[in-house]
């Protein structure tokens, strides 16, 4: 992104089921004075020395603190500290599910009183499975994997009669270095060979941790819940790159053993935001909650992405709350994840939460809300679900010269059809990583505003159990909503209510009011509802909006006043409601909406006591689309740093557009984005940055790619600088086809305006084309194998399913992996359809390769059947023209909504196709100074 780019130059098989947790203590201990100690390794955790020069950090942690790069004082919790400073998490649990932990990383070791800070870590991903076979050693060594061991007595110590088990853990599958070079020698190549034996108080694991062939000197690692170990592979003298644990398991014939790492960084990233203490060693350069203490649940499998896996998130959760209740720890927790919502409010994985939530009316579940902003509708799921908190985020003013307020980030993705999010929060931070990710301590997402405002959970429970006070979820999350700050003056669907102030919230609980139980929908439409139309007002019936206002059974009749923040948006002055739903019809007024463009209101329910807020939200959107033509819907228009400017434009099936969004100066930058129907990020890449002139940013929408319907694009100030912007749409006046026959190939224009239009036609050979339906079931990972030919420069793949289909995932990874294991490309997807570039090397030869698809479905046991379609487009480095039989292009001249074909001779392509491919062509009509394009399958099958 650009932010971090111009900081940088300044400056998700089944895991083996987890043991049960060990029982809590007699009683809890009472809070330790905070002292600050200085972060220390455990002596348990096998560190070695390094002797390597360190990689310089982003900016040094002293530099961090000073400048309030972990976000502390916009949401006011360095105020808090101040004037409590035992108020900081301290007897409250934090589970991040994410990509794990490292918990060897300075600042995640100790709480702010000396405790043990990670007290577990469980891998429910599957990637560290280890298959563990019987071992047969051979006097004092053995053989693991192809691999001579000596010093086996070490593990005969231990158990001298056996029987003993070894397995191996390969980099190659794990993806690039530095993060999967776990032996830190400069290659992911290796074979890491593992011992495992019971021991007399448990499973234990050996590992040739220096590489020098013996377990002579090694040391021998329990389950990181028995005992806090954690162990890395270096060479001697040098410190591993990152801390691996045990999850040991006793099954039927064998143990089980899933190793748990984190080599992407981002939950190790997210845990320092939410909880670290003294970070790096530096005094008082801490997360939000420095007191609390962590629960690693690694959901992700980071080589194909950091993509969730069956069940994972269920069964992550599912263990924290049994971890926390046999301990009786108040349990907060942290889900920085999300895929985009195809049908809105109706993902499995959202209803599964809401029914854990709903039952255990005390946990708060706290979910980062997407980063495909800055369009609308692109909130993921299960930020998408009614009792999660919702996060954005912001660009902290620290990490902005001179600017005066936090501003929304231009990824943090929108509400639209859902009533989100809740609030935002810092998206921008400077925190925790492994060893082998020095130098990237500065990272923005909504994965990172999420754990700020997990962390401002943690303290709002810490302070009520040092006051003697009980918080429900519900009461905690109204309370940080309505005391938050909207200093943006945008919308609910961008912001919510805006940034947290625990100050405030704080104040707000210390009053004693509840927090209402009022749940709103919209008829015919499930989760949080939201009013939200895409092409405006149609008829007059559409000038009506029903909400419906659900209370529990039973609850007394209670008369709300009702607001309106638009002068568009009517609403009755008051609606009573008591147990049971109740429908509130409001009204649009229709000729104040006219114009194309965005309009949002809001209509707050208010009880007579106004200082405990709004009991409930009706949120409206009505976009105002442009019709499918040229036009500049954005002129000259001066953008603050942040500000966004929308416009919405229709667009046809098989009819080609473009976007250009070009800054007034060359000293001007901004961010161009561009958002498919429904808000997916333009699957050709969503983003770009905007200069002037040649400089502006282009999106070119091939009529192959069209989808009909309302597409939105954006123009967003960076937030270090404004800029005046100017956007163009434009339009081919004609809609493109191809058919492929016998003997030629036909390319059809079709003239969708009122006048004519002339253009000049060609067909040109371009590559190969493949297209696989695959049928599985459940969570099964499928390999398609395919080969990239020599003449092949480049490949596409695309997987499509069924958008109804897509709502029982919560994550599918796809990847193309080469015949020796290593991933060339990623690309998880995340809606219903996914584009992988996948780059291929020059002078490759024919290349075999695997498309990985690994599916995450968000029900554990799920066994259900589903189905994608694979498409596979490899391009060779030059077009062909294909021949008209006098020449090369034909010249058309096509009347109003006429309708004309251009016929080319089929020649056989120049290269070798590969197994079940077909030639792929692209026709290319050239008219109005642009050339207008749509790619076609050339195979006998295909058809317009």
């Amino acid at each position: 992104m650009a932010l971090i780019a111009w900081l940088s130059a300044c400056a998700t098989k089944t895991s083996a089921p987890p043991p049960e947790p060990a029982p809590p203590p007699e009683a809890p201990a009472p809070p330790k004075p905070n002292i600050h100690p200085a972060p220390r390794h455990r002596p348990d955790v096998v560190i070695q020395p390094d002797t390597t020069p360190p990689k310089p950090r982003v900016a040094p942690p002293e530099v961090a603190r000073e400048r309030d790069w972990l976000g502390l004082r916009p949401t006011r919790v360095a105020a808090l500290r101040e004037a409590h400073p035992t108020w900081d998490g301290r007897g409250v649990l934090i589970g991040i599910l994410d990509t794990g932990i490292d918990p060897s990383v300075p600042g995640l070791v100790t709480t702010s009183t000396g405790e043990r800070k990670v007290l577990d870590l469980r891998d429910f991903s599957g990637e560290g499975s280890i298959a563990l076979e019987e071992l047969r050693p051979h006097g004092d060594s053995v053989t693991v994997g192809g691999r001579r061991l000596g010093g086996f007595g070490r593990v005969a110590a231990l158990d001298a009669d056996g029987p003993w088990w070894g397995g191996v853990l390969r980099e190659i599958p794990l993806g690039d270095a530095p993060a999967a070079d776990l032996d830190a020698d400069g290659t992911v190549a290796d074979t890491l060979a593992i011992v495992v034996v019971r021991a007399s108080d448990g499973w234990a694991l050996f590992a040739d941790t220096d590489g020098d062939g013996s377990l002579a000197n090694e040391t021998a690692v329990r389950d990181y819940l028995a005992a806090g170990q954690t162990f890395g592979w270096a060479p001697r003298g040098r410190a591993a790159p990152v801390a691996v644990a045990a999850n040991f398991a006793d099954r039927t014939d064998r143990p089980g053993l899933d190793l748990f790492f984190d080599t992407s960084g981002h939950g190790t990233f997210v845990a320092g935001i939410a909880a670290g203490n003294d970070v790096y060693g530096v005094r008082d350069l801490d997360g939000v909650a420095p007191g609390a203490q962590l629960l690693g649940l690694k959901i992700a499998n980071d080589a194909h992405g950091g993509i969730s896996t069956t069940g994972s998130i269920a069964r992550g959760i599912d263990y924290a709350i049994r971890f926390a209740e046999r301990r009786r720890l108040p349990l907060v927790l942290n889900l920085s994840f999300g895929v985009g919502n195809e049908r809105e409010g109706q993902a499995r994985i959202d209803a599964l939460v809401d029914s854990v939530l709903a039952a255990r009316p005390e946990l708060v579940l706290v979910v980062s809300a997407g980063n495909d902003g800055p369009g609308l509708s692109t909130l993921g799921f299960p930020a998408s679900a009614s009792r999660v908190l919702t996060v954005g985020a912001t660009v902290p003013a620290s990490f902005v010269p001179r600017a005066a307020n936090d501003q929304i980030a231009a990824f943090s993705a929108r509400g639209g059809e859902l009533a989100k999010p809740d609030v935002i929060a810092p998206g921008v931070a400077y925190s925790t990583t492994p060893r082998y990710d020095t130098g990237d301590e500065i990272k923005e997402g909504t994965s990172f505003s999420s754990p700020h405002v997990t962390g401002l959970v943690a303290v709002l429970r810490s302070a009520a159990a040092q006051t003697n006070r009980t918080l429900d979820a519900r009461t905690i999350r109204h309370a940080l909503m309505i005391t938050a700050r909207p200093e943006h003056g945008v919308p609910f669907i961008e912001e919510g209510t805006g940034l947290p102030d625990i100050e405030a919230a704080w104040r707000w609980l210390e009053s004693g009011r509840s927090a209402p139980d009022v749940e709103v929908t919209v008829p015919g439409r499930a989760g949080p509802g939201a009013a939200f139309r895409w092409r405006g007002l149609a008829t007059p019936a559409d000038t009506i909006q029903r909400f419906e206002i659900t209370r529990p059974g039973g609850a007394k009749r209670v008369t709300f006043t009702l607001r309106s923040n638009a002068d568009w948006l009517i609403a009755p002055r008051t609606v009573t409601a008591g147990g049971g739903t109740t429908l509130v019809s409001l009204r649009y007024r229709a000729p104040l909406i006219r114009e194309p463009g965005l309009y949002t209101g809001t209509v707050s329910g208010w009880t007579a006591d106004t200082l405990a807020g709004p009991a409930f939200r009706l949120v409206n959107t009505v976009v105002v689309p442009r019709a499918a033509a040229s036009a500049e819907p954005i002129k000259s228009a001066r953008l603050e740093p942040g500000g966004v400017r929308r416009a919405f434009v229709v667009a046809d099936s098989a009819r080609p557009f473009i976007v250009r969004v070009a800054t007034w100066s060359g000293l001007q930058s901004a961010i161009a984005a561009l958002h498919e129907p429904g808000g997916m990020p333009f699957r050709d890449g969503g983003q770009l940055q905007a200069g002037a002139d040649s400089g502006a940013a282009s999106f070119r929408v091939d009529g192959r790619d069209v989808v009909a319907g309302v597409y939105e694009a954006d123009a967003v100030g960076l937030p270090f600088g404004g800029a005046t912007v100017s956007m163009r749409v434009d339009h081919a006046p004609f809609r493109i086809f191809g058919e492929a026959q016998t003997d030629r190939v036909v390319a059809l224009l079709e003239n969708v305006g009122n006048a004519p239009v002339e253009a000049e036609v060609r067909l040109l050979l371009t590559g190969a084309e493949r297209r696989d339906t695959i049928a599985a079931r459940g969570g099964d990972i499928v390999l398609v194998p395919f080969t990239a030919p020599a003449w092949a420069a480049r490949a596409v793949v695309d997987v499509t399913m069924d958008p109804r289909q897509w709502a029982r995932f919560t994550d599918f990874g796809l990847s193309a992996i080469d015949a020796d294991g290593r991933i060339l490309a990623k690309h998880p997807l995340n809606y219903a359809i996914g584009r992988l570039q996948v780059p291929l090397p020059r002078g490759h030869g024919d290349m075999p390769l695997r498309l990985h698809l690994l599916p995450g479905l968000a029900d554990p046991r799920s066994t259900e059947p589903w189905t994608v379609v694979a498409t596979v487009r490899l391009y060779a480095d030059s077009a062909i023209s294909l021949n008209t039989g006098a020449g090369e292009s034909h010249h058309l001249r096509l009347g109003p909504r006429e309708s004309l074909a251009a016929r080319f001779e089929r020649s056989p392509a120049p290269w070798t196709l590969p197994g079940r491919s077909e030639p792929l062509g692209v026709v290319v009509a050239l008219a109005g100074g642009e050339a207008w394009t749509r790619e076609i399958s050339l195979g006998p099958a295909a058809a317009r």
